[in-house]
């Protein structure tokens, strides 16, 4: 399946492609940091692309493509199709009831962030979906107050926000310490112009961690600050902060009605 909008060509994604998202996706620090991965080791970008081609490719192990449903996207310029931006899609599996259910990610190379790639692209997988004869239902989560533009596209995705996700659920918690230890290292290699961004979402994080009992509140506050090299801003403050008092991340999820306890497990 291959579908077009009026700038982008998305086709299913293949495991020759693993090189491609290591390098657009994997090997970006600011696509990383929304995202739920650890790549500061060499090979870590590739190990974690691979995740995605061997589980979502087209030619993966799931055999999802060949039973009628649907995986990962690759995302690539209508003009250049043979160069890779990001990828969108699904990690689904047939449900008791007989349907496609699982969750909805993208993720998009910080070079082609603000210029609408995603919504184009979201809109036109939405279709892809729901287009489907035994389409259930699909469910996001995102890093609310840091990352509002994902929002924004879930919303105009017609994904209503039903609650929220605990941290726990979504991810084991030594994969949150693993988060925890890369928003670290990405504010130590952070310049002057990225830090405040960096510092922000890291906040933003590690409270959510803290807020499940993954991570100590007092030592989590120290290592941010020896890792942003000075006491943290009050705008970081704030976010950690209100994730204590929000626990886990914003949950959006769209059903077909006719499955309204449909279960909606994720990646």
């Amino acid at each position: 399946m291959i579908l077009t909008t009026k700038t982008l060509r998305l086709r299913p994604l293949r495991r020759a492609d693993t090189d491609d998202i290591a390098k657009v996706i994997f090997s970006d620090p600011e696509v990383v940091a929304t995202l739920a991965h650890d790549t500061r080791r060499p090979g870590d970008a590739l190990k974690e692309a691979a995740k995605w081609t061997d589980l979502m490719a087209e030619d993966g192990d799931r055999d999802i493509w060949q039973q009628g449903g649907l995986g990962l996207f690759a995302i690539s310029p209508l003009h250049a199709p043979d160069r890779i931006m990001g990828a969108a899609g699904f990690y689904l599996d047939r449900a008791p009831e007989g349907v496609w259910a699982g969750e909805f990610f993208y993720a998009l190379g910080s070079a082609f962030h603000g210029q609408g790639v995603m919504t184009e692209a979201a809109d036109a997988l939405t279709h892809a979906f729901w287009s489907l004869p035994d389409a259930g239902g699909v469910y996001a989560v995102y890093w609310d107050h840091v990352n509002e533009a994902s929002g924004k596209i879930l919303r105009r995705c017609g994904m209503t926000e039903t609650g929220r996700r605990s941290l726990r659920d979504e991810y084991r918690p030594d994969r949150c310490r693993a988060m925890f230890e890369y928003d670290l290292w990405r504010l130590g290699q952070a310049d002057d112009m990225s830090k405040p961004e960096a510092v922000g979402i890291a906040a933003r994080r590690a409270g959510a961690a803290v807020a499940e009992g993954i991570l100590e509140q007092e030592e989590t506050l120290a290592e941010l600050s020896k890792a942003y090299g000075a006491p943290l801003p009050l705008v970081a403050t704030a976010l950690f902060r209100m994730a204590l008092d929000e626990p886990g991340m914003a949950y959006l999820e769209r059903r077909n009605p006719a499955y309204p306890d449909l279960e909606l497990k994720g990646f």
